[in-house]
């Protein structure tokens, strides 16, 4: 019977709780600004958007194991030591050809093949056109059937 009456008990607080917050105006002006935020955002449809999205990202935190974890680390910290390794190699060649007092001849460019780390990134490119080209691999199409 005391576990009866224990719940009312709460229910009647908490409701006490709220008249005092109605009645106060700090309380009131704050839930109105709340009300003018939020109603523009209900109107286009974009607060279902945020409860979507926060859903989605309640669900990712409880599938989330340390694997799963460890693994997108990984992949992040890959990610961004090649952006920065692109970026920097970009940087130095345009340097390098910004240093150039004219642009190279036929003959130039099979010169500067000479050296090992133009052959090597020749080389790099290459097969990262040839591994492209095989992921990019289809049928040809046949444009006189229909």
């Amino acid at each position: 019977m005391t576990q009866d009456i224990q719940p009312e008990k709460t229910a009647d607080s908490a409701t006490q709780q709220i008249d005092q917050l109605l009645h106060d105006d700090a309380t009131l002006m704050g839930l109105q600004d709340l009300i003018n935020k939020l109603e523009p955002l209900i109107a286009g449809g974009r607060l279902n958007r945020l409860v979507d999205l926060a859903s989605v990202a309640a669900d990712l935190v409880d599938m989330s194991d340390e694997y799963m974890i460890e693994k997108m680390a990984k992949a992040g910290e890959e990610l961004v030591g090649g952006v920065w390794s692109t970026g920097n190699a970009a940087r130095m060649a345009g340097a390098q050809v910004a240093d150039m007092a004219e642009t190279p001849t036929m003959m130039g460019l099979v010169r500067m093949a000479r050296e090992p780390e133009v052959r090597r990134g020749l080389a790099f490119l290459l097969a990262f056109a040839g591994v492209l080209g095989k992921q990019y691999s289809h049928q040809p199409l046949n444009y006189d059937e229909d």
